[in-house]
């Protein structure tokens, strides 16, 4: 149960006891490599590791080659691969022509940034590639990773009121494992739409437009055929949810588990330890005494926390549907598949997909087919501001993403708007285009 699936993908820097722990097996393999029971294990993942685990542990990390932060065993040391550094190129002043023409303002943002809007908004898997440091003001700061958070902050800092086009080109940073050879430092040209047309049910207009704009900057680099379309839509689980004989809360524990998995497996093993505990409410209430004062609470208090976990929780049908929603999602021909499977999402599935199918294929010359048209639900793990559309864009025989981006509607508002505002936005990596349109000439 405590397994990690071989296919998962693995954390980039380990920088805490919780990390290292999933990254040698789980809770299980990790009491049997210290001869210590699971639970002793389980209070690591809160507590940190205690000092007479550093030694055995750090070398096991070593020998097996996992990069982790020195703090993480009180300063042992578990030698990695030293950084390749590579700056990224020089900025191309036409690459905004083309948006500037559309409407959009260009901005010029701060590379060093305030760390907490982005620890507090990316997910776990971006927050370890956080380039941070303190100032000798006590600030916490970072380098930039991406320009949407920056375009956010700048945007509430305008006082602006009504939709907002922004557009930027500059370089963002994120920490790369040693010997990957990935760049830590490239290019995005990107664009955003702030207080637009929201997407909610009467279509995905600014969405859309985001969309067929990258393509068309992707086709005046020449990029106009062999591309691959990944998507991810909140709304479609939400959807899915609606469907489902669930509590708010149970519902709420979907949400979260999702945005933590990696794919359907990680799916249904977070939610089997999310479900396990060694006590029941109805044990509980037998052993309990609701007016009895135990550490600090009282017996009501404690059944009531109980209680609030058993609405949290899942049965093994429920696990079920949703697993088999996210595999056949990420299955070949998954859309026809889900609308055989899951009749209740065909009429949402065929208007979603149309209006995808149709922005893609009209705008890709090079004989796009709706097979190319993926929804991939954990491709908006590593962004976990995303609320609904997001996407991804692929060239042939490439395996990173040339182009991301998606909706946002929560992000500005959480930042410190005063009211909420619709957003949605995407960028260009153009390292990475310029490698695929070199390969592809």
């Amino acid at each position: 149960m405590g397994e990690r699936p071989t296919n998962a993908i693995k954390p980039s820097r380990l920088s805490s006891a919780s990390d290292v722990i999933d990254a040698l097996g789980g809770t299980n393999a990790v009491a049997e490599l210290l001869n210590i029971g699971a639970s002793s294990v389980s209070n690591y993942r809160k507590q940190g590791f205690p000092a007479r685990s550093h030694f055995i542990l750090a070398k096991i990390c070593k020998d097996r080659g996992l990069d982790v932060a020195d703090a993480v065993f009180g300063g042992y040391q578990v030698k990695t691969k030293k950084a390749s550094y590579q700056a990224a190129p020089p900025q191309r002043a036409d690459a905004l022509i083309s948006l500037k023409e559309a409407g959009f303002t260009p901005l010029s943002l701060p590379i060093l940034q305030p760390a907490a809007p982005f620890i507090d908004r990316m997910g776990p898997e971006m927050q370890r590639r956080l380039f941070t440091f303190t100032d000798p003001g006590g600030e916490q700061l970072c380098l930039r990773p991406d320009l949407t958070i920056p375009t956010a902050l700048a945007h509430i800092a305008s006082g602006k009121s009504g939709e907002a086009r922004y557009c930027y080109q500059g370089t963002a940073f994120r920490y790369q494992p040693r010997g990957s050879g990935q760049p830590e430092e490239f290019t995005q040209l990107g664009l955003e739409i702030i207080s637009g047309a929201s997407a909610g049910k009467v279509g995905l207009t600014d969405d859309l437009e985001v969309l067929t704009t990258i393509i068309t900057l992707l086709g005046e680099a020449g990029l106009t055929e062999n591309l691959r379309f990944n998507f991810a839509d909140f709304d479609m689980l939400a959807h899915f949810l609606e469907e489902l004989d669930l509590s708010a809360a149970a519902r709420e524990t979907v949400w979260r588990l999702v945005g933590l998995a990696d794919n359907a497996e990680d799916f249904k093993r977070l939610a089997n330890l999310k479900n396990a505990r060694p006590i029941s409410e109805k044990d509980a209430e037998k052993r309990i005494d609701a007016d009895a004062l135990i550490v600090g609470r009282s017996g009501s208090e404690i059944l009531a926390r109980i209680a609030r976990k058993d609405s949290e929780m899942l049965d093994d049908e429920h696990i079920d549907v949703v697993f088999n929603f996210l595999s056949t999602l990420a299955a070949p021909n998954g859309i026809e598949k889900i609308t055989t499977d899951f009749p209740h999402m065909k009429v949402w599935f065929d208007r979603r997909v149309s209006l995808l199918a149709d922005a893609v294929l009209s705008h890709v010359t090079g004989a796009a087919e709706l097979q190319d048209i993926h929804f991939a639900p954990s491709i908006s793990r590593g962004m976990a501001y995303y609320t609904g559309l997001s996407f991804e864009i692929y060239a042939s025989g490439f395996d990173r993403s040339i182009a991301a981006g998606g909706r946002y509607d929560d992000l500005l508002r959480s930042l410190g708007a005063t009211e909420p505002l619709s957003a949605v936005g995407g960028a260009i990596a153009l390292e990475r285009l310029i490698r695929v349109v070199e390969a592809q000439s």
